[in-house]
């Protein structure tokens, strides 16, 4: 299976054994995912609502302005963001960020080409675009520090990875409805931009009307999300040590990203004057719904495997909730450094699923090596969501109800879902 990225140091020995000189080449790579398809009976529904959802093959390009990737000793976490990182070393930084944050709309980057800005995580050359090697001189960890609240005395350790992006998203997509009729939504141009402020007057927002996406050409569409970035936190935290050093060792950081069943379109009545339906087809009434990209960085030394477990979880009636969790082969723990989910459709479903489940942050109870491993999946404020997945077995989680919708009927509350482990699987390429 392919799906993910590789940001490559390597460590060169320095004098003074207390910094590391090391040389970075980030490679963020999407690829295609032959995992066994779950799309179930394929006979088709009579429903009047059809949905259609995107998998690698189909996902044709997915352009991000990325600013900079990061690893970082400490950040000061903001609700859904962050400030005051510190202790960062710098994968990848872009060569322009010029454009105002708050003020970078979908009609500024639809016409956008600028060298260096958008970059497509689905091809190779697009990927090439954030190759830049660099070398740097980094603190090396300290054996003997202790752990703390907030540990600026160890340095070389780092606890957080960064992804910083302008909000804007430019995609190319085909979205096959599952009823196995062999008819799909596709992205089409923007016809039509309507653009806001926030509530609180800080940041301009926009959702975009685009063109029938039922016939015509596949074609760019450019839409916009409410916040750019994303904040990754390691539950085994990264060092580079001074035996890193000496050994001349190899470092690659393996940016997890599963472009399988990315996004989803839906029929709907009225999307035209739904605020919440970012991109809209009002021809037909179909949304398009497209998430964050999530790239969890793993890090790892030669000889090592990013690995990943991945579990399915019955989600709606015609619906499962595909979990997956990234580790390094060469802990035995099998520490979790990353978390994916996505909503996977079967042939029956008639409604679209919003995904409620939230995996911000990670904990877990007991061990992989005694066989009673736990895990919770948390939100932003660190509240339990999903409780209670044993790793590597099938079973039944409880779900806290924190946010309302076809898995939750209202917020507060739990409801209960059996879950199957698929199994075990290497992603990483060498």
């Amino acid at each position: 299976m392919r799906h993910w990225g590789v940001a490559c140091l390597l460590l060169v020995a320095c004098g003074d054994g207390s910094v590391a000189k090391i040389r970075m080449t980030p490679n963020v790579v999407a690829g295609s995912s032959t995992a066994q398809s779950t799309q179930g009976d394929v006979s088709g529904t009579a429903s009047a609502l059809r949905i259609g959802s995107t998998s690698a093959t189909r996902l044709q390009s997915l352009k991000y302005y990325v600013t900079s990737i990061q690893l970082c000793q400490w950040i000061e976490q903001m609700g859904t963001g962050f400030s005051a990182a510190e202790g960062c070393i710098a994968l990848y930084e872009s060569p322009d960020t010029s454009p105002s944050y708050d003020d970078y709309t979908v009609s500024a980057a639809e016409h956008d080409d600028a060298p260096g800005r958008f970059v497509d995580l689905m091809t190779a050359e697009g990927q090439a675009l954030l190759r830049h090697p660099k070398t740097l001189e980094i603190p090396v960890a300290d054996p003997d520090a202790k752990e703390g609240d907030k540990p600026h005395s160890q340095a070389g350790v780092y606890r957080f990875g960064l992804i910083n992006f302008y909000r804007p998203i430019r995609v190319t997509a085909e979205f096959p409805i599952v009823d196995g009729s062999g008819d799909y939504f596709r992205t089409r141009a923007v016809t039509k931009i309507d653009e806001g402020r926030t509530s609180d007057g800080r940041f301009n927002t926009a959702r975009v009307e685009i063109g029938d996406t039922l016939s015509g050409p596949t074609e760019e569409t450019v839409y916009m999300l409410d916040n750019g970035g994303a904040l990754f936190t390691f539950q085994k935290p990264f060092a580079i040590t001074q035996e890193d050093v000496d050994a001349q060792a190899e470092i690659k950081v393996d940016l997890v990203f599963n472009p399988e069943n990315f996004g989803q379109a839906f029929e709907t009545s009225g999307c035209d004057a739904n605020q919440g339906a970012k991109i809209c087809d009002p021809t037909n009434g179909v949304v398009i719904d497209m998430p964050f990209v999530r790239m969890n960085p793993v890090p790892r030394k030669a000889g090592e495997k990013t690995r990943k477990e991945t579990y399915l979880m019955d989600y709606d009636t015609a619906s499962k909730l595909r979990i997956e969790l990234y580790y390094n082969d060469a802990d035995d723990e099998a520490s979790i450094q990353g978390v994916d989910t996505a909503v996977v459709y079967t042939a029956m479903a008639t409604q679209p699923n919003n995904k409620v489940i939230a995996s911000d942050f990670v904990s877990q109870t007991g061990s992989v090596t005694s066989d009673d491993a736990s895990v919770t999946l948390m939100d932003w404020k660190h509240d339990s969501n999903l409780e209670g997945l044993r790793r590597r077995h099938d079973g039944t989680v409880t779900i806290h109800c924190l946010f309302a919708g076809t898995l939750c009927p209202s917020t507060g509350g739990t409801v209960t879902r059996d879950y199957t482990f698929v199994g075990d699987s290497i992603v990483s390429t060498d």
